[in-house]
């Protein structure tokens, strides 16, 4: 799959956006945020998109990336391509359909399984998140203590 940059930056823009929002209005994002659960509605087109787009900022330094997020983006996006067939949403699907995905398709195969998909999926967008607002000057950690802290200078000009 080949997505134009309108469409990569589109999806990247509206996950930073309603995960700032959550941020902004709620305090610390956790896995079991609603923002999170939201993931469950994309699907693997939307999480390719989005990969990709986070692979182009960081090739172009554009954002700056922990070498390990740079690995489990590649990562992500290979399992993708290689899980698609079991599922529209391989890296995020919903409770009742993980049971019924093989073990290799919810599981990282490091270390005999030490991480779920889904866990590597939301720690590697956390990590992007925080890079991406590095990257817009936009200050707002994932905390309990940023509630209602968004500069909404910055905030409005992006979004």
């Amino acid at each position: 799959m080949v997505y134009d940059t309108k469409t990569m930056a589109g999806v990247l823009g509206e996950t930073l956006r309603q995960m700032n929002s959550h941020i902004n209005e709620n305090g610390k994002i956790q896995p079991s945020s609603q923002v999170i659960k939201n993931w469950h509605e994309y699907d693997n087109c939307i999480w390719i998109a989005a990969l990709e787009g986070i692979k182009i900022l960081s090739e172009a330094k554009l954002i700056k990336l922990p070498r390990f997020v740079e690995n489990d983006v590649d990562f992500l996006h290979t399992h993708i391509q290689k899980c698609a067939d079991y599922t529209d949403n391989v890296l995020y699907p919903t409770p009742k359909e993980t049971g019924r995905l093989p073990d290799a398709v919810t599981h990282a195969n490091r270390a005999k399984h030490d991480r779920t998909i889904k866990s590597t999926t939301f720690r590697t967008m956390m990590n992007v998140r925080e890079a991406l607002n590095q990257a817009l000057d936009i200050y707002l950690p994932n905390d309990d203590d940023s509630k209602g802290g968004l500069d909404p200078t910055p905030y409005e000009k992006f979004f």
